[in-house]
């Protein structure tokens, strides 16, 4: 990632700099004011791959010159009835809802795709997964799709050269190998199975520096024992627990069992069947719900289609979307995890 810090005398103008500079698959890192409490100061990131301008710094000096009326006429403006009434669609909870919209009502001069990012970006936390010295091990509740994400994480990283160690400790449900291992056999990297922590750690041991993706068999997240058995296998992999959550569920359980496996040690969240759910509260709900962030989503059952990273101006088109379009997702890719 590079990244790249712009400032401007108000959002409109930072956003429409970091589009011109960076694209549109720039992810806003940080915003505020800036020091002399003249304008606001952007911090956007963009992937290397990207070709961008060399530049460290797209700047426009504080005290440039207020736009004359006939620019202001052309000010894109905020809707805040619109943007209320779209998250309420979306079953996100009223008091979320409602910080929201205050918070993109400070975003002058914006439109309401961008005011919407300005307040996603301040209530929520969003970054990048990557390999990291801990395993990342996939946890979550029946039918979130962590195998075929599992599947995902390790296409991307084979797709960077730096192929992961697989391993899965769903043992015991019916065909859960067999649906695994029909991934690995078409990256043609080897599968391992741990019944148990103590046999998990062996495995861990015997790849050496290698990246570690676990998958785990579903959990009840209401379920005390159930729990307990997870946190032991999260504690002995020393693994990065990161739970998986299909978009389309009950926003108040979604917050619910974002609170439960945040208590596991999970910080990060990767939300799934995007493509099966016309309303998408329910990840804001399990992200406020677990204090988690927000990192990739996936949007197609199909492994090639890979996984997509989320940041505050994606998420806040597809909220913004109308409800009818069935294609109004950012594009994927499997070099995307």
């Amino acid at each position: 990632m590079r990244l790249r810090t712009f400032s401007a005398p108000n959002m409109a103008t930072a956003m429409q700099q970091i589009r011109d500079v960076l694209g549109d698959d720039a992810i806003i890192v940080s915003s505020h004011q800036s020091e002399r409490g003249r304008g606001v100061q952007v911090t956007a990131a963009v992937d290397e791959a990207e070709t961008v301008p060399d530049v460290l710094e797209f700047r426009i000096d504080d005290t440039t010159d207020e736009p004359d009326a006939a620019d202001q006429s052309e000010t894109p403006s905020l809707d805040e009835d619109t943007l209320f009434q779209s998250l309420i669609y979306h079953d996100v909870p009223e008091a979320l809802a409602t910080r929201l919209t205050d918070a993109a009502s400070q975003c002058d001069g914006t439109d309401t795709v961008e005011a919407l990012a300005f307040a996603l970006d301040r209530y929520f936390e969003f970054r990048q997964l990557t390999n990291n010295t801990r395993p990342t091990m996939l946890i979550g509740p029946a039918g979130a799709g962590k195998t075929v994400t599992i599947a995902k994480l390790a296409a991307a990283s084979a797709l960077r050269g730096d192929p992961a160690a697989i391993i899965t400790t769903d043992t015991v449900r019916a065909g859960a190998k067999a649906q695994l291992s029909g991934y690995t056999d078409i990256l043609q990297q080897p599968l391992f199975t741990a019944d148990d922590p103590e046999s998990l750690h062996a495995v861990i041991l015997n790849n050496g520096e290698s990246h570690i993706l676990i998958d785990t068999p579903s959990t009840n997240p209401f379920n005390s024992n159930e729990m307990a058995d997870l946190r032991r296998f999260i504690t002995v992999a020393n693994a990065d627990p990161v739970l998986v959550l299909p978009a389309g569920i009950n926003t108040q359980d979604a917050a619910d069992i974002g609170a439960a496996y945040a208590r596991l040690g999970c910080k990060t969240l990767i939300a799934t069947q995007l493509d099966g759910a016309r309303r998408l509260g329910a990840i804001l709900a399990a992200a406020q719900g677990g204090n988690l962030a927000f990192s990739v989503v996936s949007i197609s059952p199909s492994i090639a289609n890979g996984l997509t990273p989320l940041n505050p101006m994606s998420l806040a088109r597809v909220l913004l979307r109308d409800p009818e379009e069935s294609h109004a997702y950012p594009k994927t890719g499997a070099n995307q995890a």
